[in-house]
């Protein structure tokens, strides 16, 4: 089955992108055209416009006669981003306490079950998967499409400072996954402040083991 222009673009972007985010290439490190045509077995037109579109995104940077480079995030871009997440999270649960239905805490409830096999595991780069899918399945509940976008270039970078702190800490994976079952309660009880507490603990506990 061939793919065409566009199925390869989005592939190779994809393909790229999580590379970068799951930690596989770390910042600073040299991505050429040639290169990543061999592994990912592409011609260089779609790896060329993937490249093009993570640099739009701040993921790589193009060096001047030399290629493209995994941009090292600094811990001032983190922050920022940080600070964005905190504002955007916080107003989503104090909204949605005591306002969801069943599917929406099904989605919730499938994700911890996974978390708790991924934790169990110490598999981190699959519990950072499924953490990133449980803030979003709650900001997904705004049924905001610009909120959900946000949320998701947002979580690209954020991720990176997340990673860090589970290697740093792997006892974190309980400590996370504890706050998250505590989100999901507080999102069905009938204090959106209580959830908007819980939910802002959660999110510096990443700003005190990066600072």
């Amino acid at each position: 089955m061939s793919m065409n222009g566009t199925t390869l673009r989005d592939a190779a972007f994809h393909r790229i992108k999580t590379s970068i985010v799951q930690g596989e290439w770390q910042g600073g490190t040299f991505l050429s055209e040639k290169w990543l045509g061999e592994q990912l077995q592409m011609s260089k037109t779609p790896i060329r416009s993937a490249l093009d579109r993570l640099e739009m995104m701040g993921l790589v940077k193009l060096v001047p006669n030399q290629g493209f480079v995994v941009q090292e995030i600094s811990l001032k871009r983190i922050l920022d981003i940080y600070e964005l997440r905190l504002a955007l999270e916080t107003f989503a649960v104090r909204q949605l306490t005591g306002k969801m239905d069943e599917s929406f805490f099904s989605i919730l409830d499938g994700n911890l079950a996974k978390q708790d096999d991924a934790a169990a595991s110490g598999d981190i780069v699959r519990y950072v998967q499924l953490d990133r899918q449980f803030h979003e399945a709650i900001v997904a509940g705004m049924a905001n499409e610009e909120y959900a976008e946000a949320m998701s270039r947002m979580q690209d970078k954020f991720l990176i400072a997340v990673r860090t702190t589970f290697y740093k800490n792997k006892e974190r994976l309980w400590g996370s996954l504890g706050e998250h079952r505590q989100i999901r309660n507080a999102l069905a009880g009938d204090d959106p402040t209580d959830s908007e507490r819980l939910m802002r603990n959660h999110i510096e506990f990443v700003k005190q083991v990066m600072l």
